[in-house]
């Protein structure tokens, strides 16, 4: 096993360089800007190793340099310390990126990972990704404030303006929109809801300071929990739902601040929703490094030119619910998406196994994230890695 451990010192000065090149442009426009960010990018995308052994194929995250397994780890039902053994069963195959968040089994999912990592001083052989979970919760209960303060009948104007513009935007359509976990439709009403109560009355001035001071304990706590004085990848926010929601510089500056303190190197983002339109203006923004992103075979074709967007733009793509498509028990799963990645990939695997080696023919995503509950599984899903396949989709 092969892994690189640069010294602390190191890593903060190095993450500070290309912070403060990152800091430079704001966060929306310019192509001047753009430029400037992906060459700051561009300075730090030497590979990077890490748990690097044979048996495992490695890809690079966009232009950070990462080099990280094909298959990398899940955590949202990570209770106990009963799943070290799927952390062990992993290492052990090569996968070297864990991916977590707050919001996972109530928290255990952080105290778990970060007990292992503290007792077996695996820090530095694993890549570490987390996420401001709550971020859209604190929003909404500033926005609640306002509605509260509302007549009914505005409140109601409101909401039916919420799902008038979720209806012509087609963001539920069959084949584009795929329900993943019972609640995930909630997030379009609170999302549209807030963008409207924002265009329309304002973002308040005593809002900006609490906004970024609970951005910074929601991070303090993740480190504390995972017992980690950095993460490689921060996501926020955790799923987003609607475009608009990402001009809010609050998230890039709180960004730019974590990255100078050397507590975070890379800035990114997950969609379950609207999966294309919160992609390309991530894209757009420019000063996101990565994405976490539904994709599978059930909405890919709505995808593709996003995510060749993203890869030129020199951002990495974790792809998940790769399998939730075609395996999602407690969830009604399509009978068609089944039997199209079957056509594709008529060989006999498992379905899970098929589904992550159909996605990883895409070569403009990094790596596809699994929840794998057994030792059994994850040896499954690393079979899926370093194959070619002829699928005819991707």
């Amino acid at each position: 096993m092969a892994s690189d451990k640069n010294s602390r010192r190191t890593f903060v000065r190095s993450v500070v360089t290309t912070s403060v090149g990152l800091s430079v442009a704001p966060a929306a426009i310019g192509r001047e800007n753009k430029s400037a960010t992906k060459a700051a990018k561009a300075d730090a995308s030497s590979p990077e190793w890490r748990n690097h052994q044979s048996g495992m194929s490695y890809r690079m995250f966009g232009d950070t340099g990462m080099m990280v397994s094909e298959i990398v780890m899940g955590t949202t039902p990570w209770k106990d310390d009963g799943y070290v053994k799927i952390i062990e069963a992993c290492r052990e195959s090569g996968i070297n990126y864990i991916d977590t968040a707050p919001a996972y089994s109530k928290g255990n999912a952080e105290k778990v990972i970060g007990k292992y990592l503290k007792e077996s001083g695996n820090r530095d052989n694993l890549f570490l990704s987390t996420k401001i979970s709550f971020y859209d919760e604190f929003m909404r209960t500033l926005v609640e404030d306002v509605l509260s303060g509302l007549p009914f009948e505005k409140k109601a104007d409101l909401e039916k303006r919420a799902v008038s513009m979720i209806e012509e935007r087609g963001v539920l359509k069959p084949g584009y929109h795929f329900k993943y976990f019972k609640g995930q439709d909630n997030k379009f009403k609170t999302a549209y809801m807030r963008h409207l109560v924002l265009k329309e009355y304002g973002v308040r001035k005593e809002w900006k300071p609490k906004i970024k001071a609970r951005m910074h304990e929601l991070v303090e706590n993740s480190l504390r929990a995972l017992q980690t004085d950095h993460l490689d990848v921060l996501h926020c926010p955790h799923g987003v739902a609607m475009p608009e929601m990402l001009d809010d510089e609050n998230i890039r500056e709180v960004f730019d601040d974590l990255k100078k303190k050397g507590s975070v190197r890379f800035a990114a983002l997950s969609m379950h929703n609207d999966v294309a339109a919160n992609l390309d203006k991530a894209i757009e923004l420019g000063h996101y490094d990565g994405a976490m992103v539904a994709y599978n075979v059930g909405n890919h074709a709505a995808l593709e030119r996003s995510l060749l967007k993203a890869k030129q733009a020199g951002m990495g793509i974790v792809a998940m619910k790769v399998a939730r498509a075609v395996s999602n028990p407690g969830m009604e799963t399509p009978q068609w998406c089944i039997q199209k990645l079957n056509e594709a990939i008529p060989e006999k695997m498992s379905i899970h196994s098929k589904a992550y080696l159909w996605a990883l023919q895409n070569q403009n995503i990094s790596c596809c994230v699994s929840e794998m509950p057994t030792p059994e599984a994850v040896a499954d899903n690393v079979a899926a890695t370093g194959r070619k396949v002829s699928t005819g989709m991707v």
